[in-house]
């Protein structure tokens, strides 16, 4: 009855600014990252039979983007009126989000790896075999799992500001909150490293060749990656802002930070759906994908 009554007032509850832009965010990026990503896997499901690791890399980007958009009703549904589901759901929500971010992240990196060595060393990556790169994908989603654990135990239901009861990340102490926030800061740095580095080296290399076959599948990932960091940069910066509120036991910094958390979430959430159009913008490059053309996908 008790919880009852709180998700009846959870209803009634007016609703923060933040949230209707978080959730109008969201709700856009459902409504054209759904069908987009869908479309995108149909198209690259026609490639997986001619075993270049290329579209099946940019296969499970794209079913992780359609992972993390398939739950934002429900995340949608929760900041405007509150979380009415269960615990469980709750965390494996919250777990299966943070699957499919990490593993978008790692895809990506993946994908920088990846095109510095096909262009620049065919030969070595030939070597790796089909065998090698299912294994490539396989510990990619195993590591993403791996990675998204804590998700489990740190979500839990209270209320927010408004009195919405919520599915809200719970830290035991600011030791804990600063440890989860500045682990999450490390991988997006070096994940950022590893992109630039490889890319550098990739270009550097490209412009030094008389002949590059496969540019408009350079430039489609590129831009990929791009985007990637462009919607999750400020993130990280409120992140930033988080870790130096704790510290500085600033309550007023602090709310201000945790005000913007919503909206800068909901912008991770456009790369899921901004994906699919560069597809489409480069469809030339897809084209490329034919029997036998490992060597330049």
């Amino acid at each position: 009855m008790q919880q009852l009554n709180s998700s009846n007032s959870s209803l009634t509850a007016p609703v923060s600014t933040e949230n209707l832009i978080a959730s109008s965010v969201l709700a856009v990026c459902f409504i054209l990252g759904v069908p987009g990503n869908i479309a995108v896997m149909v198209r690259l499901a026609g490639w997986l039979k001619e075993g270049s690791f290329t579209p099946r890399l940019m296969l499970s980007l794209a079913i992780s983007d359609l992972l993390t958009l398939l739950s934002l009703p429900v995340w949608i549904w929760s900041l405007l009126h509150g979380w009415v589901f269960s615990l469980f759901l709750c965390k494996l929500l919250s777990y299966l989000v943070y699957l499919s971010l990490y593993c978008s992240t790692l895809c990506v990196m993946l994908m920088s790896v990846q095109r510095y060595m096909q262009v620049l060393h065919p030969q070595k990556w030939n070597k790796l075999g089909r065998k090698g790169k299912k294994i490539l994908l396989s510990g990619m989603w195993i590591l993403s799992g791996v990675l998204s654990s804590y998700a489990l135990v740190q979500r839990t239901l209270s209320f927010d500001m408004e009195g919405h009861l919520q599915c809200k990340k719970f830290y035991w102490n600011d030791a804990e909150r600063v440890g989860t926030l500045i682990w999450e800061i490390i991988i997006f740095v070096v994940s950022f490293l590893i992109l630039a580095y490889f890319y550098v080296q990739l270009y550097r290399g490209v412009n030094k060749s008389a002949f590059f076959s496969s540019n408009s599948m350079t430039k489609l990932v590129t831009r990929i990656v791009a985007c990637f960091f462009i919607f999750w940069i400020p993130f990280h910066i409120n992140n930033t802002v988080l870790i130096i509120a704790v510290l500085l036991e600033n309550d007023n910094l602090l709310k201000s930070a945790e005000a913007g958390d919503n909206i800068t979430a909901a912008l991770t959430f456009i790369n899921s759906c901004v994906n699919p159009f560069l597809y489409a913008f480069s469809a030339r490059a897809l084209r490329q994908f034919t029997p036998g053309t490992e060597n330049t996908s």
